[in-house]
């Protein structure tokens, strides 16, 4: 009966210390303590961004990181926002046999962007978008990205 219980626990720590040692090996593989700053060259750390972080660097924002853009700015909506996708795009991106992906915003990604525009160009935007913004427009309201929706990668995705 000893001996039974020693050959199960030698299984569980082998099976667990494979599932540890691999997750840390992926961890290290994929840079993960990069995703925890704020800089742009993390977004760059899977090949299918290689285009979109080229256009980046090549448009007029370049000089602002992409969660200045993509994510929001308050501390724990910043947080919540960069578990939520990272995990997202590590589960497509691993696991989603649709690649390339596309990269289209969903609901939250285009509130992030607005939010962001007009952080940044606030004084522009009081003047020329918001007066679309009103409760008779909300439907079809113009955003910032409406008309500048590649100023950032020079492309639509």
């Amino acid at each position: 009966m000893k001996k039974k219980v020693s050959m199960i626990a030698v299984a569980v720590i082998f099976v667990l210390g494979f599932i540890i040692g691999n997750g840390v090996y992926s961890l290290y593989n994929a840079d993960a303590l990069s995703y925890l700053s704020s800089d742009s060259s993390a977004c760059n750390n899977c090949h299918v961004m290689n285009q979109v972080y080229a256009d980046y660097n090549k448009s007029s924002h370049q000089s602002i990181n992409c969660i200045d853009c993509h994510l929001p700015h308050s501390f724990v909506r910043k947080w919540v926002a960069k578990a939520q996708t990272g995990l997202g795009h590590a589960y497509h991106f691993t696991f989603d046999k649709d690649l390339p992906p596309n990269f289209t915003a969903n609901a939250d990604t285009k509130a992030w962007a607005q939010e962001n525009c007009i952080r940044c160009h606030g004084d522009y935007a009081a003047n020329s978008i918001n007066p679309t913004l009103d409760s008779k427009h909300n439907k079809g309201s113009l955003d910032c990205l409406s008309c500048h929706q590649n100023v950032g990668h020079l492309r639509s995705f």
